[in-house]
């Protein structure tokens, strides 16, 4: 073991060598030596690699010939390889290998082998013991596969190598893909035997994954889901990319095509890219999930699209595209999958994973292919082992995901099916409860119903003596509503009997002539004020019919009445003839007829047509489809036809009587109906009466019922009490009324109304009037709790079922009466505070802009005190580094001499040693004044001189260094200065002179021997529009040079602390990289203004202002 002494003592040695080694690299070269030992093949070795015995040279400008390798300067630049293999990672240079071979086996037959599939061109060059070629020999994906020597998907080369004789060989290498250069020596027999090894191992992935294609691809058969379909297109495509990138498809697919063969790998890249995200898209539900995400996953496929097309244009261009890519591609992958997971989507997990280990192994294959980690084979095969892994978990994830699929869909249709059948046993039940709940009502109210019907014809009649005209008219109005609300009745019971097949019919011979006149003659009166004419032509020649005659006067009541009341002028007609053994029967009228869209529905129970004339539009909607029920109990079938604005026609068929048939032989028997006359009609209108108020001051309330009863009803209770009272009959019309008529207080409404229900009506009210400006109490016969809640949540302030008790009505109408006073009172306040508020909010406003601007400022000083802060660590560092190379090398020369490497007293070294003391002192100079600038320290001394002597004094202290660097000085006068005669500045000689030496100094590092530095100045007058300024003007001087000028991208950070940009071909001395900066420092704080133009090749300019003032205006 080596202890601390020697360990100091090699670590001298350490740096004496070094320093040695750098003086002889810059002083010249030696003559051309081999430094790499002969690789000796020896009969026990079955292969040899040769990273130990090969020397490489970089041909960065692919110039260099075999003979300028050999014999030229080229020669001697060879370097040894380090012992591992050779990777230099993408380059644009071509690479010459040397190596010798000492043959001291029986063999003489060896093959050199390259193990890159992906070179493009190789050329082996042979030397006899002369330094002669004699032969040379060239492969390479670049050539027909068939011109190989040895048919491998390897580079192979036979070599015979003589006993005892030594060998020497150069290869050239060039390529466009990754510059490894794996080279090995091996026997025939071992070539074979890694042949077989190797093609094994590929064969063995390729058929995994060609395995898990073909499994997969049946899956998809059976399943058809779009996710496997991807997945199997996805391995296939990564088999391709896989088998291009072995050379196994350029030797078994496609031999001949060359240029293929070199673009393949990228096609099948970006190929593979496209259908990773679209499989990523099915299998993690992006369009669904992350609809946002959607947009870039289209933009990551247009990419991908968009490089394969550009491989056909530029094979370059399209390399550095797909490794861009294939990067974005897989980072959107993982982070998809990444945040599926979180949402807890559990197959994600095996996706995840998948790609997380397929991304481990592409980067292990670039960092190899950039030669940044050695060529191994883990390294090598890296991404295919990888690849393999992930298409596992791939097929893992798929299963997990059709298994929770499966999984989802049977307890949602476990869920569906139990979900189904409790709401069918629930809806079971509640019909029932509704059947019998509408059965028992509708018995229950028919009897005190027939009651007041019959009291109140006898009252009309005269059995309490005679009425005046009111009271007619009012009892009038109870009679009708009453026979309206028993044929109601009637209905419900009927559509009740129907629906639970319990209607008991009772047929027999009728005769339809005498049926339909009975009910024509009915219907006369339905004509009163409306110019219809009646028509029936029924022949009385037609057989009788199987009917039961009271159902049979309902059916052609219903239709009739139908018809008569959906036409307001023109006809209602009906016909039937015989066809057959039934009876074909036809009411046909010139109404509004029925919209297409809803004659599918009419025959539904509660459907209600329209009409122009609302108070029509009566009855529950249940009278055509008990109609079209009774139609088909007596064994016939009811249709429509209709076309809008001309009318409608409906048909029913009806059995004609067989004489064979007896009563005993009918379907059954029953006692018999009365006839019922459903949605009739009143036959008369009401003038609606009222004793209103004409007090101006009295509340207004807007009463809105189709019913003409219900509104007389309410005018009654209303005007006794002292209230105005108007009316609407529709939704339609209220609104009107409230939009025009400002007085109304309340609104009184109906729900059930035709065309614009009651609650639609208080939801348009809501939309411009609150609760307490406009009032609105619902009335209504509907009386569920659910009517009440809709109520509400409409807008309704209150709610009222009918029949209604007057107090009640009037107590409530009287709350809401003065809500609404309370409501005119309390905007009213509103009004004031809202004045009020506004005012505060001015002054608010005002002292808000007073803090905005006070915040501004110290926001403007923290990002100072931050800039500050990143400049002083930025200066810190950069000190380090400029203190830390000069000291470095005085170290190391001190070192040297201690050692007696070097004489203390060699002129060549001292003079190094004093440039780079004189570069501290500067350095150290530079930092003292930059501290200075920027701490506002800096103390000038301002003297006024005159422009023309100022210049020519400075122009006479630079001229004689110019010289002695062998540059030409071009100094021009000064333009304008006859015009403006005497110009005085006002400045700092010594820090003027300061700047003048930066530039010139800047110049001179940049510029060739032989070049030219020009100085010439400008005097500006001020412009007279400008503001009033101390100064008449200003000087604009110019420091030209002729040198390689500057780089485009570097001109914004030229004066920047250190910024010292490129080296060029010119550049002579140094510096510290703060000249520029202290010289814009001192410009400005002469008020003044420091910019500089460059073009490259052409030179730089850099331009300085400074303030003037004309001798003549000082006079003034």
């Amino acid at each position: 073991m080596i202890g601390e002494g020697g360990a100091v003592f090699l670590s001298k040695m350490f740096y004496s060598f070094v320093f040695i080694s750098f003086v002889l690299i810059a002083s010249g070269t030696g003559t051309m030596v081999i430094n790499a030992s002969p690789a000796e093949l020896v009969d026990s070795l079955e292969s040899i690699e040769l990273n130990n015995y090969i020397e490489i040279l970089e041909d960065p400008n692919k110039e260099w010939d075999i003979h300028e390798v050999t014999t030229g300067e080229a020669a001697t630049q060879f370097e040894k390889n380090d012992g591992g293999v050779p990777s230099y990672g993408y380059t644009d240079a071509a690479y010459w290998v040397r190596f010798q071979v000492m043959n001291s086996s029986d063999r003489v037959d060896w093959f050199l082998e390259l193990e890159n599939p992906t070179m493009d061109v190789v050329t082996l060059y042979e030397l006899s013991s002369n330094e002669e070629v004699v032969a040379i020999r060239e492969t390479g994906d670049h050539f027909p596969f068939a011109e190989r020597e040895v048919d491998h998907r390897y580079f192979i080369f036979s070599l015979e190598n003589n006993l005892d004789e030594v060998q020497t060989y150069y290869l050239r290498f060039e390529t466009e893909g990754a510059m490894q250069l794996p080279l090995t020596l091996r026997t025939q027999e071992s070539l074979m035997m890694t042949t077989q090894i190797d093609y094994g191992i590929l064969g063995l992935l390729c058929g995994l994954a060609l395995v898990m294609a073909i499994y997969n691809l049946f899956v998809y058969l059976s399943l058809r889901h779009r996710s496997y379909l991807y997945y199997v297109g996805f391995i296939f495509v990564n088999l391709l990319t896989y088998l291009s990138f072995t050379g196994l498809a350029y030797q078994f697919f496609w031999p001949e095509a060359v240029w293929w063969n070199n673009r393949s790998i990228v096609f099948f890249m970006g190929v593979s890219n496209i259908l990773a995200l679209l499989f990523t898209s099915s299998f993690l539900g992006i369009k669904q999930q992350f609809p946002r995400v959607a947009k870039w996953l289209f933009s990551l496929i247009g990419i991908n699209i968009f490089v394969i097309i550009l491989l056909f244009f530029s094979y370059s261009a399209a390399l550095d595209f797909i490794v861009v890519a294939t990067g974005v591609s897989v980072l959107f992958i993982i982070s998809t999958a990444f945040i599926s997971l979180r949402r807890g989507f559990r197959p994600a997990r095996f996706f995840f994973l998948a790609w997380h280990i397929f991304i481990v192994g592409v980067l292990v294959s670039i960092l190899t292919d950039m030669g940044m980690i050695p060529l191994t084979f883990g390294t090598k095969y890296a991404w295919q082992i990888t690849t393999s892994i992930e298409l596992i978990l791939l097929s893992f994830a798929l299963a997990d995901k059709i298994n929770t699929m499966r999984q989802e869909k049977e307890k949602a249709e476990r869920d569906a099916i139990e979900s189904q059948q409790e709401m069918l046993e629930s809806l079971k039940r509640t019909d029932q409860l509704k059947d019998e709940f509408l059965a028992m009502t509708s018995h229950e109210l028919r009897t005190p119903l027939n009651g007041m019907i019959g009291i109140a014809e006898s009252l009309h009649d005269g059995a309490a003596g005679t009425l005046n005209h009111s009271m007619k008219t009012n009892l009038f109005m109870i009679i009708t509503s009453g026979r309206r609300l028993n044929h109601l009745i009637n209905d419900i019971l009927d559509f009740s009997k129907l629906k639970n097949n319990d209607m008991n019919l009772n047929l027999k011979k009728v005769h339809l002539k005498e049926v339909v006149d009975v009910v024509a003659t009915i219907c006369q009166t339905f004509l009163k004020d409306k110019p219809i004419q009646l028509i029936h032509h029924i022949d009385d020649r037609l057989p009788p019919v199987l009917a039961d005659e009271n159902r049979l006067q309902q059916i052609l009541y219903n239709l009739i009445g139908n018809g008569i009341k959906y036409t307001n002028e023109g006809k209602v007609e009906i016909q039937a003839i015989q066809r057959n053994d039934h009876i074909k029967v036809t009411v046909q009228d010139t109404g509004i007829g029925i919209p297409t869209e809803n004659i599918e529905s009419i025959f539904l129970p509660f459907q209600r047509g329209t009409n122009s004339d609302p108070q029509q539009e009566q009855g529950l909607g249940i009278g055509l489809n008990v109609t079209k029920r009774l139609v088909e109990l007596q064994r016939g079938r009811l249709t429509v036809t209709s076309e809008e604005k001309k009318g409608s026609t409906f048909t029913f068929t009806i059995p004609t009587f067989d004489e064979s048939l007896t009563i005993d032989e009918e379907i059954a028997a029953s006692s018999s109906v009365k006839p019922m006359i459903t949605d009739l009609p009143d036959t008369m209108r009401f003038n609606e009466q009222s004793n209103r108020s004409r007090d101006e001051n009295a509340k207004t309330i807007l009463v809105v019922d189709d019913d003409p009863v219900n509104r007389q009803v309410l005018i009654n209770y209303l005007s006794l009490e002292g209230y105005q009272v108007e009316t609407a009959n529709d939704g339609h019309g209220a609104l009107e009324m409230i939009e025009t008529d400002q007085r109304i207080n309340l609104v009184m409404l109906d729900i059930m109304m035709p065309r614009l229900s009651g609650y639609q009506v208080c939801q348009t009210i809501r939309k411009k009037h609150s609760l307490t400006e406009l009032p609105v109490l619902m009335l209504t016969a509907k009386n569920q709790i659910e009517d009440r809640i809709t109520a509400f949540e409409v807008g309704a302030n209150d709610y009222l079922t009918k029949p209604t008790d007057k107090r009640e009505l009037l107590s409530r109408t009287k709350t809401l009466l003065q809500l609404n006073q309370l409501g005119s009172e309390i905007k009213s306040v509103n009004e004031k505070l809202a004045l009020m508020n506004e005012q505060l909010e001015k002054k608010v406003e005002t002292r808000t802009k007073e803090l905005d601007e006070k915040n501004k400022k110290l926001v403007l000083n923290n990002e100072e005190l931050m800039r500050l802060e990143k400049e002083r660590v930025h200066l810190l560092s950069n000190i380090s580094h400029e203190l830390g190379t000069p000291i470095t090398f005085l170290q190391g020369y001190v070192q040297t001499v201690k050692e007696g490497f070097i004489e203390a007293n060699d002129p060549k070294y001292l003079e190094i040693v004093q440039n780079k003391v004189r570069l501290l002192d500067r350095l150290i100079q530079d930092l003292f004044d930059l501290v200075k600038f920027e701490t506002g320290n800096i103390g000038l001394k301002i003297v006024n001189v005159e422009l023309e002597d100022w210049l020519n004094e400075v122009y006479e202290k630079f001229e004689y260094e110019l010289k002695q660097n062998h540059l030409s000085f071009n100094t021009k006068p000064v333009k304008n200065k006859d015009k403006f005669k005497e110009t005085i500045l006002f400045i700092d000689l010594e820090r003027m002179d300061q700047v003048f030496y930066n530039l010139m100094y800047n110049a001179i590092k940049h510029t060739p021997s032989g070049g030219d530095i020009t100085v010439s100045s400008q005097v500006c007058e001020r412009d007279p529009l400008s503001s009033p300024d101390e100064f008449d003007g200003k000087v604009v001087i110019e420091v030209r040079d002729n040198g390689e000028g500057i780089e485009e991208n570097a001109l914004p950070h030229i004066f920047e602390r250190f910024y010292k940009g490129a080296r060029s071909s010119t550049f002579k001395g140094s510096g510290t990289g703060l000249g520029l900066a202290i010289t814009k420092e001192i410009i400005e704080y002469h008020k003044g203004n420091i910019w500089v133009e460059s073009k490259r090749g052409k030179g730089t300019s850099f331009f300085f202002s400074l303030p003037v003032v004309f001798r003549d205006s000082i006079r003034e």
